[in-house]
C-alpha cells in the first residue's frame, strides 16, 4: 500500500515537470496573444532599473529561465551585468552575480533586503510563516533565529551530540564495507542519504529511520515516506506564484492541495514526539524538541507554540539532510577525477590520524587539506546554487539603481562563486588554492565564498553543515579506496546536476569499495 501512494505521488510529480517543461511554450503563446489583442509594448522600464533582458507583456521574463535556473541566469549577467532585473510575471526581481554585489546586499543594505517573498508553497509549509526560512522579518523570526544561534548550532550543542553523530557515520561505513567484501557495487548517494537523515533525526527527535535496527518499522516506514514525499513537492514550480490570473490552473492541477496533505501528515507526525516530549513519556536523552519546549515565545508571554516548534523541525529536515549528502557525493566524484587529491588528503589523514585508529571531530583542526578540500567542494557545488530568495521590506537605491519595496532577490551562489575575476581557473576541482589563501573562510565575510548565504539570512546550520560534510568526506577517504563499475574511466563521470532547491547530481554516484583499514575498524 506504502509503494503504490509513493508510485501514485512520484506521477503527480512527473505531471509537474511535463508541466514545467511546457511551461516556456505556453508562455510564449498567451504573451503572442495578448500583444495582438492589445498591442502592448514589452519591455520598457525605468532608466533607474538594472539592466536586463527584453520583457514579454504580461509574463515578463518567465519563458527565459530553464529548469537549471543558476545557469540560465548566470548566462544572462554575462550579458548584463552582476546586478540585473528581470520581471518574473508581475514579480521584479533582480539577480546577483558577483562577490561586490553581493556584499552591497548582504551586508551593507541587508536589513533592506532581509525580508522574503510569499508563495503559495512557502504560506503552506511554514504554518502560515510560523518557521524561520519563510518567516518575515519581524519578531518572531528574529526570535527563532536568535534560538537557533544561541541554543541550538552552538559549538558546545554540537559537541553534545557527537556520540549519536559518531555511531551514525560508523554505520555507515559499517554498511560501505559489507557491500565491498560481498563485491556488490555500493550506491552511495542512498547510503549517504540514510546518513543525513539519520544525523538530522537523532538530533531533533532522538530516533533514527533508515537501518535494519530500526525500532519501530512501520512508524520508520511511514517516516520516510512522509519525508520522500515532502523533498519532492518543495520542488513544484506553482505558476500562480507568477501570474495570479493563472491560479486557477495551480489548483487544478491539485499541487495546493497535494502540499496540504503532505504537511497535514507531516504536522500530524512529528506531533506524535512533540506530544511524547509535553507528557515527561520519553526516555530519550534531549534533544532538539526539549529544547524547543522549554524556549519563550517571541513575546515572552509563555512557551513557543507547536506550530513554531513543527515549523522549525520541519526546516532543518528540508535544509539538513540532502543539501550534506549531496555536497559529500559531489566531494567523492570529484576526487574520484582528481586521483592525485585523493592521495593528498589519505596521505594526510594516515599521517595526521594514523591507521590503527578512526578519524574524530577533534581531528579536523589538524587537517588542513581536508579543510581546503571542503572549501573548494562548497565553492564548486553551493548546497543551495540559488540562495533562498530575498525580499526588500523597503525602497532601495544600490550602485545608483532604484529598487522599489518588495523587490524579489536572487543571489546566485553558483556563478559568484565560479567568477573568473575572483578565482583563477574557477572550474577546477582545486583545493590547493585555499591552502594558499587560508584566510577565506565560509562565514560571510568572503564575498567570494558564500556557499550557506550571507547577512541575517545566511543558513543558521552552517557550523553543523560543515562539520557533517568534513567529517563525512573524511570518514570516507581514510576507509575506503573507491573505483567506478566496469573499469569506468573516472575522467568520463558525469558532473552534471538535477533540477531541484538543492544540487543533486543528475546521476546518483555508485561506487566499488576497498577497504584501507584493519577490519577491526569497520
Amino acid at each position: 500500500m506504502a509503494t503504490e501512494r509513493v508510485m501514485k505521488f512520484e506521477e503527480a510529480l512527473r505531471l509537474n515537470e511535463l508541466e514545467w517543461r511546457s511551461t516556456a511554450g505556453y508562455f510564449v503563446t498567451v504573451a503572442v496573444v495578448v500583444f495582438c489583442l492589445v498591442k502592448v509594448v514589452g519591455g520598457r522600464r525605468s532608466a533607474k532599473l538594472p539592466p536586463g533582458p527584453k520583457a514579454l507583456p504580461l509574463i515578463g521574463n518567465l519563458h527565459q529561465v530553464s529548469e537549471l535556473s543558476h545557469r540560465t541566469l548566470w548566462d544572462m549577467a554575462k550579458q548584463y551585468g552582476p546586478i540585473m532585473y528581470l520581471q518574473m510575471g508581475v514579480n521584479p526581481l533582480v539577480v546577483v552575480s558577483s562577490a561586490d554585489a553581493a556584499q552591497e546586499f548582504c551586508k551593507v543594505q541587508d536589513k533592506a533586503w532581509s525580508g522574503r517573498p510569499t508563495t503559495i508553497a512557502g504560506k503552506i509549509f511554514s504554518n502560515n510563516y510560523r518557521n524561520i526560512v519563510h518567516a518575515p522579518n519581524g519578531s518572531h523570526w528574529r526570535h527563532m533565529r536568535k534560538i537557533c544561534t544561541t541554543e541550538l548550532f552552538t559549538p558546545k550543542r554540537l559537541e553534545s551530540f557527537r556520540a549519536p553523530r559518531t555511531e551514525e557515520f560508523s554505520q555507515m561505513v559499517r554498511s560501505i564495507y559489507e557491500d565491498s567484501i560481498a563485491g556488490k557495487p555500493v550506491k552511495l548517494t542512498v547510503k549517504l542519504g540514510h546518513l543525513a537523515t539519520n544525523n538530522i533525526t537523532r538530533m531533533l527527535l532522538g530516533k533514527r529511520f533508515f537501518g535494519t535496527d530500526v525500532e519501530g518499522q512501520m512508524e520508520a516506514h511511514r517516516f520516510k515516506e512522509l519525508i520522500f514525499k515532502l523533498f519532492h513537492i518543495s520542488t513544484i514550480v506553482m505558476v500562480g506564484d507568477f501570474l495570479p490570473w493563472l491560479k486557477w490552473a495551480t489548483d487544478a492541477f491539485g499541487y495546493p492541495g497535494l502540499m496540504r496533505q503532505v504537511k497535514s501528515d507531516m504536522d500530524a507526525c512529528l506531533q506524535q514526539f512533540i506530544d511524547v516530549k509535553k507528557a515527561g513519556g520519553s526516555s530519550m536523552r534531549e534533544d532538539f524538541v526539549d529544547l524547543l519546549l522549554a524556549q519563550p515565545n517571541d513575546t515572552n508571554t509563555g512557551r513557543l507554540d507547536d506550530d513554531a516548534i513543527n515549523g522549525v523541525i520541519q526546516d532543518m529536515l528540508l535544509a539538513g539532510t540532502d543539501t550534506s549528502s549531496n555536497t559529500v557525493e559531489w566531494a567523492i566524484a570529484e576526487l574520484l577525477r582528481n586521483p592525485n587529491c585523493m592521495h593528498k588528503l589519505q596521505s594526510e589523514l594516515d599521517e595526521v590520524v594514523g591507521k590503527d585508529q578512526i578519524v574524530s571531530e577533534t581531528d579536523i583542526a589538524n587537517l588542513p587539506y581536508l579543510q581546503a578540500v571542503t572549501k573548494e567542494i562548497l565553492r564548486l557545488y553551493p548546497p543551495a546554487p540559488l540562495d533562498l530568495p530575498h525580499a526588500s521590506i523597503e525602497p532601495s537605491t544600490v550602485w545608483g539603481y532604484e529598487l522599489p519595496a518588495q523587490t524579489q532577490l536572487f543571489v546566485n551562489l553558483y556563478a559568484i562563486q565560479r567568477d573568473p575575476k575572483v578565482w583563477d581557473r574557477p572550474d577546477q576541482f582545486d583545493p590547493q588554492r585555499f591552502l594558499d589563501r587560508p584566510e577565506v573562510g565560509m562565514g560571510g565575510n568572503h564575498f567570494g565564498l558564500i556557499p550557506f548565504g550571507a547577512g541575517r539570512r545566511q543558513c543558521p546550520g552552517m557550523p553543523l553543515g560543515i562539520l557533517f560534510v568534513q567529517l563525512g568526506i573524511a570518514r570516507l577517504a581514510q576507509s575506503f579506496d573507491f573505483t567506478l563499475p566496469d573499469a569506468q574511466d573516472p575522467s568520463s563521470l558525469d558532473m552534471t546536476e538535477k533540477f531541484g532547491i538543492t544540487m543533486p547530481r543528475k546521476n546518483p554516484l555508485t561506487v566499488v569499495a576497498t577497504a584501507r583499514l584493519p577490519a577491526n575498524l569497520y
